[in-house]
């Protein structure tokens, strides 16, 4: 798999354009006709990127000695269903960053779907079980909501690496917004023999 220092910068902006793109897709009003134009230009658009394909993912190195999905669904600068994350900091078993999801995540009225509560926590876990040299794979996950998670504020995701027992990964996390906790996460991962700490999304 080819392994990147950085993202490229096209590959970057045009997530950021699509990620854009779903958000106002979520929240247009706009009239029957502008719907159909945009959806032909889009679809002009699905066909250029069509006529080249690559089969295998890429991958970013870390600075913390390992690697990352390009494409993670949850990290991946290169996927724009990926909610924008800054001041990300995976080191020595502890994980921390700043997310801020739109409404394209919404479950119930102003909050975000907890399935992407979820997979916060398990992607966080997993990274900071990755950057205490354990690279590991999600068994057991579990969550406990502690009030509904707005989207459209920053949210501090955090994460840390607890201890192992033989080939089992322990590891919590929890997100907060405004000051309040509200979501946990305990997680039992198994470390993967042969896994780079590359492959690490949960």
């Amino acid at each position: 798999m080819p392994v990147l220092a950085e993202v490229p910068a096209e590959r970057r902006e045009l997530a950021a354009r699509v990620r854009e793109l779903v958000e106002e897709i979520v929240h247009t009003d706009a009239p029957a006709a502008d719907l159909l134009t945009a959806a032909e230009w889009i679809a002009g658009a699905t066909a250029l990127l069509r006529t080249a394909r690559r089969d295998r993912p890429m991958l970013l190195a870390h600075d913390g000695g390992y690697q990352v999905s390009m494409h993670s669904p949850v990290e991946g600068p290169g996927n724009p269903l990926a909610p924008p994350m800054t001041g990300l900091v995976a080191a020595d078993g502890e994980m921390r960053a700043t997310a801020v999801l739109s409404g394209a995540y919404e479950g119930p009225p102003g909050r975000v779907h907890g399935g992407w509560v979820a997979a916060l926590l398990d992607h966080a876990v997993g990274r900071a079980v990755a950057c205490a040299g354990l690279p590991a794979m999600t068994v057991s996950l579990t969550v406990d909501y502690r009030r509904g998670t707005p989207y459209g504020v920053p949210l501090t995701v955090r994460a840390r690496f607890t201890g192992s027992e033989g080939r089992r990964v322990f590891a919590t996390g929890e997100i907060v917004a405004d000051g309040e906790v509200t979501a946990e996460a305990s997680a039992i991962l198994v470390a993967i023999r042969g896994l780079p700490a590359s492959t690490q999304d949960g």
